[in-house]
């Protein structure tokens, strides 16, 4: 662990922009922890640079390509589950980030966020933690959180080990929201009306201890919510 935490983490980048890819090479260049292996603004050579490099993390732009965003970083996080993808993005939502996690990818981050925050989330999903839903986050909040255990990532409480009860139907509708439907999508599916989902959905996020549908997602194998 300790090597793991003092060797420079390997990155590589996959970006359309010339000029962020130009702040990404100054800024890792000056960076003491980090070292850029590799760097390309073509989809194409991506899969074939990562089988080369190996990187440890790599920084792939969310609109890298014409097809499903999400495609490209399922297809790598398959071939090549060394590399930990950490997507790149204008803008981020709440959609955006569930599909980044069903992806593969270990986390997303704004591009309009500072480099120090960039930072902390490469460092800590190199470190196996993850990154979803930081987009609102402050950098103060930012640094507090990348260095924290990582189920304060997601902001369980001690209830997580309490092993809540569900009913039925609750574990329904969390497995559906888990699979990324909203509730509306949740309500047509099981016939039900979307204020019974909304009132069932504040409930497992009571007992779970989470607030959102992606902190959700991070942590459903803990209670068997994704069968």
């Amino acid at each position: 662990m300790t090597d793991r935490l003092h060797h420079k983490v390997r990155i590589l980048v996959a970006e359309n922009f010339d000029l962020i890819r130009i702040g990404l090479r100054t800024l890792f260049k000056d960076h003491a922890s980090v070292h850029l292996v590799a760097e390309t603004s073509d989809i194409a050579n991506l899969f074939a640079l990562v089988a080369e490099h190996r990187p440890d993390v790599a920084l792939i732009d969310w609109q890298l390509s014409e097809s499903v965003d999400a495609e490209h970083i399922c297809k790598l996080t398959r071939l090549h589950p060394q590399t930990k993808v950490l997507a790149f993005s204008d803008c981020i939502s709440e959609p955006i980030n569930l599909l980044a996690f069903h992806s593969g990818a270990s986390g997303i981050i704004s591009k309009h966020h500072s480099s120090q925050v960039l930072l902390n989330a490469i460092h800590a999903i190199h470190a196996g933690k993850t990154w979803f839903n930081r987009d609102t986050a402050g950098p103060e909040q930012q640094q507090e959180q990348s260095s924290s255990d990582p189920q304060a990532e997601i902001r369980c409480n001690d209830s997580i080990w309490a092993h809540p009860k569900f009913s039925n139907c609750e574990r329904r509708i969390a497995f559906l929201a888990t699979q990324g439907l909203s509730a509306k999508e949740i309500s047509i599916r099981l016939d039900i009306t979307e204020k019974t989902v909304r009132n069932q959905l504040s409930a497992i996020y009571r007992k779970t201890g989470v607030k959102k549908q992606i902190e959700l997602c991070l942590i459903a194998s803990q209670f068997d919510l994704f069968k």
